[in-house]
């Protein structure tokens, strides 16, 4: 933990020399943190091959039983935490990875000396039930928990990490409005980002990627865009991370086109952006279709919509609406359905639009986010006004 906020490069080291001991003098306890660790760091690099992953999650997942043979709760939140906050969210449903999350906070809670392990987990609890799409008013209760445990126990350091995460969800509710944001980064914080460069950039990383995240679903290209190019120009940017923010630049890209009123000019050279984040996601979907196939369908769609291929957009749509359904990232299968909307609405066929945008609302009250369905409903009214003016 002291080495990824201190000294990151150590944690090759260490990760390697715990690997090296056990396969010299057999396995103990401590070697399946040593292999968890040993994935994680190689899980972690942006610039590795798709094989390589794999092989890393397979070591990953290959040394989890070992956690029922030594039947220890010492280490189950240090390894719950690397393996479902680095290295199972490239291959495991991120629904069971928030789960798992889950179980190595409440573990590490509950002995008292593992709370800062304890609260890592949380950080990627927080994380992964977001982007899992979890219902955004049950996340909220629960981000607030943590942070009232994290105040208990007057552990400040984590807390700027879970407070980014929560404005974003509160945010994505109705905009903050009713229910609010909490600073919490404190003096004692900042000096500390102030003194340790790596704590300030982990720190900064987090905010950025919030940031580009309630950029995107809010609608503002230009702060999205912002946002996602220093995110993915930090050198210490996670692999997730990265795929994340890919996504959603590349989405916001084509979002950046199409607007009329001149903000879109920025984004006119899309394709060398789309091809980077097309290019990222096959590869990430080749570990895991559950997470990111439905991620690749509506990046075609978006294409090929805008290159005025519209049969081929139209496939591509219905497979990132039945991607995202069958994998239940609720949150993702509104906005596919929203995009297919749109696509409807460019090409003449309004009814099959509003169609697309009910089936949007729908899910966006299943998520929980009020904002994004009075967003719906502006949309769905600028679609029927021309359809009740020719109906008189």
């Amino acid at each position: 933990m002291i080495s990824f906020f201190g000294k990151p490069e150590m944690l090759s080291f260490a990760s390697c020399r715990m690997v090296r001991l056990t396969l010299e003098h057999g396995v103990c306890q401590d070697s399946v943190f040593g292999f968890t660790m040993f994935a994680t760091v190689l899980c972690q690099q942006c610039n590795l091959p798709t094989p390589v992953i794999r092989e890393a999650c397979r070591v990953g997942k290959a040394v989890m039983p070992l956690l029922k043979r030594f039947d220890s709760s010492e280490i189950m939140p240090s390894v719950y935490g690397c393996y479902y906050g680095f290295v199972a969210v490239h291959t495991e449903p991120l629904q069971l990875c928030a789960d798992n999350l889950r179980k190595g906070f409440k573990v590490g809670i509950s002995a008292g000396e593992s709370a800062i392990v304890a609260f890592y987990n949380s950080i990627h609890l927080i994380r992964t039930a977001l982007l899992g799409g979890q219902n955004l008013s049950t996340l909220l209760n629960e981000t607030d928990y943590h942070l009232e445990v994290m105040t208990r126990f007057r552990n400040k350091l984590m807390m700027p990490y879970i407070s980014a995460y929560r404005e974003t969800i509160s945010t994505l509710i109705d905009r903050g409005q009713s229910t609010g944001s909490q600073n919490r980064i404190t003096k004692n914080v900042e000096k500390t980002m102030a003194s340790n460069a790596v704590y300030a950039q982990r720190c900064n990383e987090t905010i950025y990627v919030n940031k580009a995240l309630q950029s995107f679903w809010l609608g503002y290209s230009q702060r999205c865009h912002h946002y996602s190019k220093k995110v993915l120009e930090m050198h210490l940017v996670g692999r997730h991370n990265k795929l994340m923010i890919l996504f959603y630049a590349a989405l916001n890209a084509f979002r950046g086109i199409k607007n009329n009123n001149g903000s879109g000019s920025q984004f006119l050279k899309v394709k060398p952006l789309y091809k980077d984040a097309i290019s990222a996601l096959r590869s990430a979907a080749e570990l895991s279709p559950w997470n990111f196939s439905n991620k690749v369908y509506l990046l075609d769609a978006e294409l090929h919509s805008f290159e005025r291929r519209y049969e081929e957009a139209k496939s591509s749509y219905a497979a990132a609406i039945t991607s995202s359904c069958t994998s239940g990232y609720v949150h993702e299968h509104g906005l596919a359905c929203e995009l297919a909307g749109r696509h409807y609405k460019k090409i003449g066929e309004a009814q099959t639009a509003l169609d697309f945008f009910q089936r949007s609302k729908q899910c966006y009250i299943r998520w929980g986010s009020q904002m994004k369905v009075e967003s719906i409903i502006r949309q769905m009214e600028n679609v029927a006004s021309p359809i009740r003016h020719e109906a008189k």
